[in-house]
């Protein structure tokens, strides 16, 4: 095949695969790379030999985890495209590939059609105002029924489906598949495709999807609606055209039939998408700007990209992923980054195919490449030409939600673990590291349980850091219920000078969320004025644990009202001292009780699922703040404890099968019920022996 002497925008395609998990992508992936000669066998994802799950974390486990970045050329076109992960837990590479391509290629299951993960990734690539395609993956299943499930995708989505490719069967076998736009029957022989003619039992059908094809790209084209109701013959050479502008429009989508594991409607699939994706220079670029003015994507225009995965390896350092939307980037460049406002030194670039990097002169508008150990690159940040102004919207990554407290096992050293876990954190933006000091626990907060098993063995592999999870401890607070007046006198006389400070103090309840305010009201100079400072400080230490359980005291207020001192024997100490014991007192007189953290839960649920959801809030102690409908689904807003909460990303997934999800932030503390306040103190006293 013939080399593309020049990069144009125009001659390159961008897309990703998306589907729910096990719909077969990293083998469509290993088959698309066989056909386009950039690999002499196709790997198997069984076997572990697939160039898409080459981590070992990926071989042993069988699923993708991480995005898999590929480039090969085809009919003089250059093809980049991404593999992502299927599963819910891993949602943020698919955030990040879309904002790199024109293009997403939804895989559907013949057998299972739709999917959990399906409408999620679907609606993302909508968000996203990409082109998109369905790939009907596995129609050699004897369960398959493509035509059952190109039903559903019209019952299910608004968008226009049209039919590309459908399965050609024989005796119940498939065969091969047949292309409505070229007419012609392709058959697999010895593992590849063969044109033969439309046979005669299958005129009818396909003549029958043909109509419905034409149909569909002709009544979006004026030009061609006329020509077809004038009865005029349209070429196919007008029908592509006009079906690459709807496409690239995004009026219509074009659904293609396939058996990836047996390399069945592969080859013409990406032949079909060579004619029709939206090339790179049709990038809908102007969404992606967030300031300045939206470049040409073309070589000629100044450089701009955006950095859009960070990988961070124990062996070659951080790898920044990104896309170049205009202009040119070559070796020894230099590149502004207007987020931290720094200009850095490109030294090497390199372009991707799964684990193998390869390094390059330059990157042009529309490749995708990557650069190594540039510290200062994050995700989401914009590369560009010193005297352009363009700034790309910083990605939007879904909210972890799942939180773990995480122990370091046997002979694992805790700051080791703490730094492998925020260096993976680093390359993971739905994966979060953060150390409670009222708890004295490491946090990680993720998106689920799989998510975590995937973390705990990379971390294993790749930096021999062992350690286990553990439901984390709740943050609790204490305070008062009532105002007191308390009084303390420190003396102390051991021989020499002695030590006393002399306290009166009252000490005041305050709304939820005030923290702590401390007045004086000394008159007459009952205590001097360099004393008053110690005070409000030993009441400042001292609240870091209160005398129910040993958690921090919060929203009360302290008046110094009067005290005493001595000329000698005073000193900042001992009114700090005295202020301490005073607090103490104080807490004992004022009722003192537990509050715990209430957070703000939103779920979004589909209509059927609402009464199960306030359900089951009602037995986590929530309150129901108010309900919305939008888009078929029904989101419910509540206040719930957050120690009802550590395990909600698991359970909402088995109330609903996976077709729920929900944001949660903090809101207020609130008093805990007394026996639940009972049970806390006890292990608290029991944890503290």
């Amino acid at each position: 095949m013939e080399k593309l002497s020049k990069i144009q925008s125009k001659d390159i395609r961008n897309f990703c695969f998306i589907s729910h998990g096990g719909a077969g992508k990293s083998t469509l992936t290993e088959m698309l790379l066989y056909n386009a000669g950039a690999i002499e066998q196709p790997g198997s994802v069984d076997k572990g030999s697939s160039k898409s799950d080459f981590s070992a974390v990926e071989k042993d486990h069988k699923h993708s985890v991480h995005n898999s970045y590929f480039n090969f050329e085809w009919h003089n076109k250059l093809f980049h495209f991404i593999d992502t992960p299927g599963y819910a837990d891993f949602r943020s590479e698919v955030v990040s590939a879309l904002k790199m391509v024109e293009s997403a290629v939804l895989l559907v299951d013949a057998a299972s059609g739709i999917e959990v993960n399906t409408g999620y990734v679907w609606e993302l690539a909508d968000k996203n105002d990409l082109a998109k395609a369905v790939f009907i993956n596995k129609i050699d299943k004897e369960e398959a029924d493509f035509d059952k499930v190109v039903a559903e995708l019209r019952s299910t989505y608004d968008d226009n489906f049209a039919v590309v490719t459908i399965p050609y069967y024989e005796d119940g076998k498939l065969v091969g598949i047949i292309d409505l736009l070229d007419e012609k029957m392709f058959k697999m022989e010895e593992g590849l495709e063969h044109p033969y003619d439309i046979p005669a039992s299958e005129e009818d059908r396909v003549a029958e999807f043909e109509l419905e094809l034409i149909e569909s790209i002709v009544e979006l084209n004026e030009e061609l609606m006329i020509k077809y109701l004038d009865d005029e013959k349209i070429t196919n050479k007008e029908l592509t055209k006009a079906f690459e502008e709807e496409i690239a429009g995004e009026e219509l989508v074009p659904v293609f039939a396939g058996s990836a594991v047996n390399n069945c409607g592969v080859a013409k699939f990406l032949d079909d998408l060579s004619k029709i994706l939206p090339s790179a220079a049709e990038s809908h670029i102007n969404h992606l700007v967030k300031s300045g003015s939206a470049p040409e994507t073309t070589a000629e225009s100044k450089f701009s990209a955006q950095i859009c995965k960070t990988m961070v390896d124990p062996y070659i350092g951080k790898l920044s992923i990104f896309r170049v939307f205009s202009g040119k980037l070559e070796r020894d460049d230099r590149v502004y980054i207007p987020n931290i406002d720094e200009e850095i030194k490109v030294s090497k670039l390199y372009k991707l195919n799964g684990a193998d990097q390869r390094n390059v002169d330059d990157l042009t508008a529309g490749e995708i490449g990557a650069v190594a150990k540039i510290d200062l690159l994050e995700t989401s940040y914009t590369m560009r030409d010193p005297e352009m102004d363009v700034y790309y919207n910083e990605l939007e990554f879904p909210k972890p939600m799942y939180t773990r407290a995480a122990y370091p096992a046997d002979g694992v050293d805790e700051e080791k673990m703490a730094s492998v876990l925020q260096r993976y954190s680093d390359s993971d933006p739905s994966f979060n590291v953060e150390y409670n000091k009222t708890t004295k626990e490491l946090l990680l907060t993720g998106m689920g349980t799989i998510h975590f098993i995937m973390i705990k063995d990379e971390c294993k592999r790749k930096y021999d850091v062992d350690f286990t999870t553990t439901e984390p401890k709740v943050a609790y607070r204490e305070t008062i219920q009532k105002t007191v007046d308390v009084e303390e006198k420190y003396k102390k006389q051991s021989g020499g000078r002695g030590q006393y400070g002399h306290v009166l103090m009252k000490m005041k309840p305050l709304p939820r969320g005030k923290g702590f305010e401390f007045e004086e009201e000394i008159f007459g100079g009952a205590i001097p004025g360099q004393y008053i400072p110690a005070v409000e400080k030993g009441i400042i230490e001292a609240k870091q644990e209160g005398t129910l359980a040993g958690y921090p005291v919060v929203d009360f207020k302290v008046v110094l009202y009067d005290g005493s001192y001595h000329d000698v024997d005073s000193s900042e100490m001992a009114f700090k001292i005295a202020a301490s014991k005073a607090f103490r007192k104080g807490l004992a007189q004022a009722k003192s009780v537990l509050l715990e953290p209430i957070m703000n839960v939103k779920v979004t649920v589909p209509q059927d699922f609402m009464g199960d959801i306030m359900g089951d809030f009602n037995s986590r102690r929530g309150r129901i703040q108010g309900m919305d409908p939008t888009d078929g689904k029904q989101i419910i807003k509540a206040k719930v404890p957050q120690s009802e909460m550590f395990n909600y990303a698991v359970d909402l997934k088995s109330i609903t099968g996976g077709y729920g999800s929900f944001d949660m932030e903090f809101s207020h503390y609130d008093k805990v019920p007394g026996d639940i306040s009972e049970k806390v103190i006890e292990e608290r006293n029991i944890e503290s022996a």
